[in-house]
């Protein structure tokens, strides 16, 4: 009895040990140009245990092919949050969320001379799509952590671990600042 007890403590260990992935997130990007934007959303998926795929696919001057990857990803069963990055008029995310019930966040690489501009084709979608928008990389990456983190527990650990850091950071800073006040 006790030996059985043990083998399935160790079955159950290795079920939350083996890392299975429940999930990726797909990048796709307008233009090569936008490849240091998505490296970044790709590194921060990557610390949360996500696996990430690069592809470069434009809505406007490829849009079969921009569904065709699509189609791709949403036929194997595997759940999938797609990040359009689109700079200057982002058509990307938009058809995207038209076109899939998966979810879509627009992360749109800004730039000094459009950039301010250029993020109201992310942010003033058409009525019926409901991709959101978000200006950080790291932060589109912890927004799909948080939606994969709903059902993988290992993606939600990871993300509450690293509230707990951002937390001890600040606590700490304030404790050092405190100190040099007296």
């Amino acid at each position: 009895m006790v030996k059985r007890n043990f083998e399935w403590v160790s079955e159950r260990v290795k079920l939350l040990l083996d890392p299975q992935a429940s999930g990726r997130v797909v990048v796709l990007m307008g233009s090569t140009s936008d490849m240091a934007h998505c490296e970044k959303i790709k590194k921060a998926c990557t610390s949360y245990g996500i696996p990430c795929t690069l592809r470069v696919t434009s809505a406007h001057k490829g849009p079969d092919e921009t569904l065709r990857i699509k189609a791709e990803y949403e036929g194997d069963g595997i759940p999938t949050v797609f990040v359009a990055v689109a700079g200057r008029s982002n058509g990307l995310g938009p058809v995207m969320s038209g076109n899939t019930a998966y979810p879509v966040i627009n992360c749109p690489p800004l730039t000094p001379d459009w950039g301010a501009q250029d993020v109201w084709s992310s942010l003033r979608m058409p009525s019926g799509l409901g991709c959101s928008t978000v200006l950080s990389p790291e932060a589109a990456a912890q927004f799909a952590a948080q939606i994969f983190g709903l059902t993988d527990h290992l993606v939600w650990c990871k993300l509450r671990a690293s509230m707990l850091n951002t937390w001890v950071a600040l606590k700490l800073a304030d404790k050092r600042l405190q100190a040099c006040s007296l």
